[in-house]
């Protein structure tokens, strides 16, 4: 094994591993993964996309006052990876801001 591939869990060096090896590799060294493995199967991540939009329709209906959204908030940050979450809400700030911006009357 070379020094760049050296590790203290014993894992083989990544050239040597399958697709599958490097991903799940990948995700135990991820700075938000929890041992979850089902938060990036595809049935997670529509739960995540679903609770996304929960939360984005009720800011929507309640003038993006979150006090009255907590509940979906909640939903959100449970079903999504912290970074996805958070990806998201900042997603949807730029967004309204780009949005705000264009629309402005000089």
């Amino acid at each position: 094994m070379n020094e760049n591939n050296k590790n203290n869990d014993n894992v083989k060096p990544l050239n040597e591993m399958t697709k599958e090896e490097r991903t799940n590799y990948s995700l135990k060294r991820a700075p938000d993964y929890h041992g979850k493995e089902e938060s990036v199967l595809n049935s997670s991540r529509t739960k995540c996309w679903e609770a996304r939009d929960k939360y984005f329709k009720c800011l929507d209906d309640n003038n993006d006052d979150d006090s009255k959204c907590k509940e979906f908030y909640n939903e959100l940050n449970n079903s999504c990876l912290k970074s996805w979450s958070e990806y998201f809400i900042k997603k949807r700030i730029s967004d309204k801001n780009k949005e705000a911006f264009l629309n402005r009357k000089d």
